[in-house]
């Protein structure tokens, strides 16, 4: 029997979802038709585009994942698992508000798919992963004010409330943080001043400022990031500023200035260079006898990389008589040593004509050192214990 269809017919669906199947069967299958050039995962396909996000999910690059799902989902909006892998990946970020947003996901993703239930539990983290909360478009329906974001936001007031909006504009790529925003350099100044990094809270406010000169909270902002770093004077215009636009903001000044200090001071102290003191070099004690090889650092010039080379000199032999040898065929002489000064005193031969400044015995840990002064150069002589 021949099958013969109408174009209607035979147009393949942009995608397919088999809702009986779960997420990692799905994933199998596009890797497959990618591997063997399917028609599921061919170009301009769903399944490409899909595949395209998943890669950046699971090399961990999960901003771009997010931008990648949401794509599908503008031209697909009921794709299960691209509602899904956006959730997931809105919520790796581990921001809140980027958590906040991906609820609505998960709720539509879940809904096309039940099957995602068991997903959601093993992919996001406790204490999240119980289940997805129900978003706050579909909270108690018989109260329009209950889970209202934009009703929430008028319940707070004040620094927090705004604080709360650019971060949940940050977070959902909202206006008030866009380029060229004055909201765009105050979130950056926030999560500075947010991890007491004042010096650079106070810059990015500046560039707020710049564009949005009266704004109090970010002139309050400014102000505490200058009293955090001890600059009380230059902070009074700002803090007079915001208080002018919101004379709330005087109480509580005195103690964020306070707790912003004690921060600023504490991330001062951990980047504060620790330094030890050099171990005290003893010299002296009983001698070790044997071979020692000499060498010099010299300097190869300016501008040289590396600045010093090591310069072999040769090596001389220590004995137990009191004698000693300038390589294996050099001349000999005799030597005393001091086993409180642990200074090496060449009575006669190679080493005394050398006629160094000074020699003297350390024992050290695994090499012992002889070190032998010069008018202006000095060699390092070391014997392998």
């Amino acid at each position: 029997m021949i099958l013969v269809c109408t174009l209607m017919l035979c147009i393949s669906p942009l995608y397919a979802q088999d809702t009986n199947n779960d997420l990692d069967t799905y994933i199998k299958r596009l890797k497959h038709s990618s591997a063997t050039g399917g028609s599921e995962t061919a170009f301009l396909t769903v399944g490409s585009d899909f595949m395209y996000a998943q890669e950046y999910l699971e090399a961990g690059n999960y901003a771009s994942a997010e931008y990648s799902f949401a794509n599908i989902l503008r031209a697909h909006p009921d794709h299960a698992y691209a509602n899904y892998q956006y959730a997931i990946s809105l919520i790796k970020q581990k921001n809140p508000e980027k958590a906040k947003l991906a609820q609505e996901s998960f709720q539509k993703a879940i809904a096309l798919n039940p099957s995602l239930k068991a997903s959601y539990a093993k992919d996001v983290p406790a204490p999240v992963a119980a289940e997805p909360k129900e978003s706050a478009t579909h909270a108690n329906a018989t109260d329009p004010d209950k889970g209202n974001p934009a009703k929430a936001k008028t319940e707070a007031t004040g620094l927090d409330a705004y604080i709360a909006q650019l971060k949940h504009s940050d977070a959902t790529g909202g206006k008030e943080t866009q380029m060229f925003a004055p909201g765009q350099e105050a979130i950056q100044g926030i999560l500075y001043y947010e991890k007491g990094e004042f010096s650079s809270a106070e810059t990015r406010f500046s560039l707020s400022l710049a564009v949005d000169a009266e704004n109090p909270y970010v002139n309050y902002l400014k102000a505490v990031s200058l009293a955090a770093q001890g600059n009380e004077a230059a902070a009074k215009p700002f803090y007079q500023k915001a208080i002018a636009g919101d004379k709330s903001l005087q109480a509580r000044y005195a103690g964020d200035v306070a707790s912003s200090k004690a921060k600023w001071n504490k991330l001062q102290a951990a980047k504060a260079v620790k330094t030890t003191p050099a171990a005290k070099v003893t010299y002296g004690g009983a001698l070790v006898f044997g071979n020692y090889v000499c060498d010099q650092s010299v300097w190869n010039g300016p501008n040289v990389s590396p600045a010093y080379r090591n310069e072999y000199k040769g090596y001389f032999a220590l004995k137990k008589d009191g004698t000693y040898r300038w390589l294996d065929d050099g001349g000999t002489g005799k030597y005393s040593y001091n086993a409180k000064t642990g200074v090496i005193t060449w009575l006669s031969g190679p080493m005394k004509s050398k006629a160094p400044k000074l020699s003297k015995y350390q024992k050290g840990t695994t090499v012992a050192q002889v070190t032998v002064e010069y008018n202006g150069f000095t060699w390092q002589c070391g014997c392998n214990k």
